[in-house]
Order: C-alpha cells, then structure tokens, then sequence
C-alpha cells in the first residue's frame, strides 16, 4: 500500500480483515493525510478544515463500524459572502433577498441556475460544458459574475473557465441535500475530539490485525518483477504480490514506469491545485461566520473558516480558530513563498474583512501546504478517470482524482478505500 491517509488505511484494514497481509509505505512521519491534527489549547484539531454534510452516509458508517457514530454532532452553521468590501449573509432565502450584489434579476437567475442544477440527476448529460459557459449560454451571467464566478477564479486561478460542470452540480447538489426539513438552514457534521479520532481508530486497527504501517517512508519506485512488484523505497527495496496506490495521479506515473505510453499521455492530463491553509488562534472573533466565501479576485484567499463559530472555542482553551482557504496551481510563485511572505498578503487582507482586526489580536499561527489537495475536474473528465486497477495487472490505484462525479472528501476516501479492497478481493477470489 502506497500512502498511510484515510483512503489507504481504509483499505488496508478491509484487506486485513479478509486475511491478506498488508504493508502500508507512508512518506510523512504520521499517517492520516489531509485528515492529520495539530494541538489547540489541548484539543486536537485537522490541520485542514473538515466538516461532514448529512449524505456522507459512508463515513457515518465508518464511524459507527469504529465506535465513534455517537461522537459525530450535526450543528447548524452560518455561511456568508465577502464581496464588494462587505460582509453579507448568504446560503439562505431570506440572504440571498438581501443579497445585494446580485440585484434583483441576479437574484432570480442565482435560484434558478441553482434550481436547474439541484433537479438534474444525469450527470453525464452537463459532462460536456463548462461551469462558465453553461451559466453564459443560459442566461444566468448576473449569477456568475456575482457569485460563481469569484469563486471559481479564487479557486482554480487562471484554469476557472475550463472547469466543468460537473463540479459545480456536484457542489450544489452535495450543499443542498445538507438542509434542514425547513429549507432555512444547513446541518453540517463535525466529530468531537476532532476526526483525527477516526483517522487513529483505523490506524489502531490495522497495527492490531497484524499491518506493518511504515511511516516516514517514501516510495521511489515500483517496477514489475515476475509475478509481483518491487517497491523501492527510502531504506531499502521489497517485494509484493501486488500494490495499491492512494497517492494523487502524477506521483502514481513518477513511480510506476510499466503503466503503458498511452495510459500515461491520458493520466498526464489530470491536473491538481495545490493548498495554502494558514491557521490563526485568536483572541477575539474575527467575523460572525463559520464559512465566509470570499468573492472578490482582489483578496490573496477564497474562504475564511472560523471553526469556532462552528464549535465552541471552550473546547481549544478559548482561543478563537481561524483558517484561512488558499488554492494556488502548482506554477503559482505563492506555493513556493516562504511563510512570512504569506502572511504579509494574508493579514492586511483580513483587516478588509473586519476593520478592527489587529495582529495583537494573534496568539499563534501556522501554514498548512498540501499538493494536489483538489483535482480540476474538466469537460469529459469521465474519460480520463482511471479504473481502480490499472493496465498493470497487479497494480491498483484509489485516490482523490478518481470520486467522480462526487468532489472529494472524507466521506468519498472511506468509499473509495472500500471499493478498493473490495475489488482487490474479488480479483483474487475470482
């Protein structure tokens, strides 16, 4: 097994569980990926912002299979808009009836696009467009300019026009099914202690079932070598019947040189953002959001989570907890910046939020970086997808770029774990 994050030690217990012996190579000096914590006034907290909507039924699974469905609480949350210099309610229908920058027609064309796209249950009918063209050709401009638009750039940069739309129906689609019966609010799910929880009863597992999961171990290559795999990695080389890969696409084609010439030309065209995630403890609380979308092109960063507006700060020693959402393309200068150049964008930045902001106000801060953290889903991306078992027989991947139409997320890496064993398992029975 390629990569120690959820996704792989999902699958790894699966394969444990059925009898097979599993070896588990993690380049990082702790397993858990995208789902690891830092410590915030003595509670554990992601290193990413993570929450669950209420149709992530496998990773509730997950955490009743693991004893922790008790701990997951559904908490309402209070989403907003920064554009225009101000801060305005947003994700419910009486703020988007306030929502000024819209206007009035924008306003019908916002519930409409939505409404569209919330009703279409074929996919693969929106696969050919664009999330910009499609909003273009229909009539919906004033919604994507306001809206769309600023969110997108602030995510994909200069590839926002070429997203498809299938991302953008996904996102609506996902949002929405979290609602409340009332149609006014949003249930979100969020597990104490954090979901680092989940991450360590897995991994608990796994070493109990007999894994051998070897941390601070990067993989350097795996080549064919009769009927199974040598893996080669940083102290030594080893041999494997067959080897499962969680790791993002482009690693995959690093490691792997038997994939064939055709497979890797069509693989090459999967493409990722990177993340920027800065961190803030604070004294005070920086805006009345859980989520605030940025929505202005002009601010170094896309969102603004306040975590706890989402859970009490009680739980982090009163500190205030502030992330901050950055998505950069892998050529952007910043993914390279040294932290203090950052942060000379990020803060004054958070002054336009809240006026009042001082640096006083910071009691600690860190930068989370994450490559390939988000796949650019594109027009036709279904024809890119790889298949869970590669070209080469023997060799599996389960990543990130392969939740297709659903984004990806915690409840999609526990998926995809267990689609993985699983199909791993029917191979070898069959």
């Amino acid at each position: 097994m390629i990569g120690g994050g959820l996704a792989g030690l999902v699958a790894a217990d699966r394969l444990l569980g059925a009898g097979l012996p599993v070896t588990v190579f993690e380049k990082f000096p702790e397993a858990g990926g995208l789902v690891g914590v830092v410590e915030v006034g003595g509670t554990a907290l992601e290193r990413y912002y993570h929450h669950l909507f209420t149709s992530d039924v496998d990773y509730v699974s997950f955490a009743e299979e693991f004893g922790l469905g008790g701990d997951l609480m559904w908490l309402k949350s209070r989403m907003g808009f920064f554009s225009g210099g101000k801060l305005w309610d947003f994700g419910t229908p009486a703020s988007l009836l306030s929502f000024a920058p819209l206007g009035i027609l924008g306003r019908l064309e916002f519930v409409l696009s939505t409404l569209k796209l919330r009703q279409s249950g074929d996919w693969q009918s929106l696969e050919g467009d664009t999330a910009v063209a499609w909003m273009r050709r229909n009539g919906y401009s004033r919604a994507l300019d306001a809206v769309w638009g600023p969110l997108l750039f602030q995510k994909y940069g200069k590839r926002a026009g070429e997203v498809g739309l299938v991302w953008l129906w996904g996102k609506i689609a996902l949002r929405t099914r979290s609602r409340d019966k009332t149609g006014l609010g949003e249930r979100l799910g969020y597990m104490k202690g954090s979901f680092g929880r989940g991450v360590a009863a897995v991994l608990a597992r796994v070493r109990a079932r007999g894994g051998d999961v070897r941390t601070s171990r990067p993989v350097k290559i795996v080549k064919k070598a009769g009927g199974g795999f040598d893996v080669e990695f940083a102290g030594g080389t080893e041999t494997f019947d067959l080897v499962l890969s969680t790791v993002a696409i482009p690693e995959l084609l690093r490691l792997a040189p038997d994939l064939p010439e055709d497979v890797r030309r069509t693989w090459s065209a999967i493409s990722y953002c990177h993340a920027l995630c800065p961190i803030l403890e604070l004294d005070r609380s920086l805006s009345p959001y859980y989520w605030l979308n940025v929505g202005d092109a002009s601010m170094p960063f896309g969102g603004v989570i306040e975590h706890t507006n989402f859970i009490p700060r009680e739980e982090y020693g009163g500190r205030h907890v502030v992330y901050i959402s950055n998505y950069v393309l892998p050529d952007d200068p910043k993914w390279k910046s040294p932290d203090a150049a950052l942060w000379a964008e990020y803060l004054p930045a958070l002054k336009r939020i809240n006026p009042a902001f001082d640096e006083s106000w910071i009691l600690k801060k860190q930068i989370g970086r994450a490559e390939y953290a988000q796949p650019i889903v594109v027009p036709g991306y279904s024809k890119l997808l790889p298949p869970l078992e590669t070209p080469v027989p023997g060799l599996w991947s389960a990543c990130m770029a392969q939740i297709y139409p659903e984004d990806r997320g915690q409840n999609y890496a526990v998926r995809i774990g267990r689609d993985a064993a699983d199909a791993i398992l029917k191979k070898l029975r069959g």
